[in-house]
């Protein structure tokens, strides 16, 4: 009997695990991938973002490759692994390339905001509260941690800081030298292979899945070992610092972002706050919705962006749909309507809108674009003052 991976059933039945079962206990127990063994000084803890996440080959394309398991750890960096038996050939070399397709690609065309989304799935309240718990962050704000939290995930993915981890019940010697070599050479990006194997006492029915991580040389980790950027800024952004550097980037966005935060400062129902992202400096406009509970709803974010990347407008449809009276089938579908009415070529391409929260350039928002949003803002702000004593039940549709 090969020394591999085996679910002993109640039956007596010894049976060999397959690549699908594999992928499905590492779903079920992210804690197989050993965060000790990864950091430990600062043991690596993590969270399935999605599985099966599909990545783009090109930007606003469709599902292209599917990665096993999209993983993020506490330190906002986000993590890809590929499941293999060993039995399986790619097992040893051909997992690599696609992997570094996975990581390339998704860096550059992942929407802002997508990795987010699949994590809340159909109940971001429920999703929020406990990623606060995992941070270990009761007490604060849920959506500001979760915010930042996901800003960083975001900035961390484009500037291609990464985990790539390989899972195997046996790493053969060849993908090992592979992963030590790339680990090595790739500062920016960490590399591991870990090797899950079964291991059961004789004539027992219990047995044991032992993890171990391969590719961490000496040389690697003293390339690596750098202080981590912070996740938060110890000053929240002022709006006058979003605006001056949105406009670094050209009068365009320069005008789109006088609008939108014009707008802000003279309605009497938006509070403005900045953000604490490090890489995305950012300004969130959130509408009183005159309820006792949660009365604040963020609907506005401006954000500047790193060099080389475009400043958006971030509408936060999502929660818009999940306000009453916006909870119903006809409300959500004629907000869906005006907005994609709008001519913002972004709206219009995107599926299931009521799930999202799109970032929009600026240059989709000139020529009178930005002003019609707002003005189905101001609707939407009026709708949900005026039905603020209607009960608003948890979020499970």
């Amino acid at each position: 009997m090969t020394d591999s991976i085996f679910i002993l059933g109640d039956d007596g039945v010894l049976t060999s695990v397959s690549n699908t079962q594999l992928q499905e206990l590492l779903a079920g127990y992210v804690d197989l991938l050993p965060g000790a063994q990864v950091d430990r000084d600062s043991p690596r803890r993590w969270q399935l973002v999605r599985r099966e996440a599909g990545i783009p080959n090109q930007e606003g394309g469709g599902a292209w490759w599917p990665v096993d398991h999209l993983l993020v750890g506490q330190d906002a960096v986000p993590t890809f692994v590929e499941v293999k038996r060993a039995s399986d050939t790619r097992a040893r070399r051909e997992v690599v390339a696609p992997m570094l397709d996975y990581a390339a690609n998704g860096s550059a065309f992942w929407q802002l905001g997508q990795l987010r989304g699949w994590f809340e799935g159909d109940d971001p309240q429920a999703a929020t509260g406990h990623l606060v718990s995992w941070l270990d962050s009761a007490g604060e704000d849920p959506e500001e941690v979760a915010a930042q939290f996901w800003d960083a995930a975001g900035a961390n993915l484009r500037e291609g800081k990464v985990r790539l981890v390989f899972v195997a019940d046996e790493i053969p010697a060849s993908l090992q030298r592979l992963v030590e070599f790339l680990n090595e050479q790739m500062p920016r990006v960490e590399v591991l292979a870990v090797e899950i194997r079964q291991c059961r006492a004789a004539g027992s029915k219990s047995g044991a899945l032992v993890s171990r991580v391969v590719g961490q040389t000496s040389r690697a980790q003293a390339t690596k070992q750098r202080p981590a950027p912070s996740v938060r800024r110890a000053a929240r952004w002022t709006a006058e610092e979003v605006l001056e550097q949105i406009g670094q980037t050209g009068e365009e966005a320069a005008a789109v972002a006088s609008v939108v935060h014009g707008w802000a400062q003279q309605h009497p129902h938006v509070e403005i706050s900045g953000g604490t992202g490090v890489s995305y400096p950012s300004i969130l406009m959130s509408a009183d919705s005159g309820r006792e509970q949660s009365r604040y709803r963020g609907v506005l974010a401006l954000y500047a962006s790193p060099p080389r990347e475009v400043p958006g407008l971030e509408i936060r449809i999502k929660r818009m749909c999940r306000t009453p009276p916006y909870r119903t089938a006809g409300l959500r579908a004629r907000l869906v309507a005006d907005l994609q009415g709008l001519g913002i070529p972004r709206l219009d391409t995107e599926d299931a809108l009521t799930d999202k929260r799109p970032n929009i350039p600026p240059g989709q928002l000139t020529d009178g674009r930005a002003e019609r949003l707002l003005a189905l803002v101001d609707q939407w702000i009026d709708d949900i003052r005026a039905h603020a004593a209607e009960p608003e039940p948890a979020d499970k549709d």
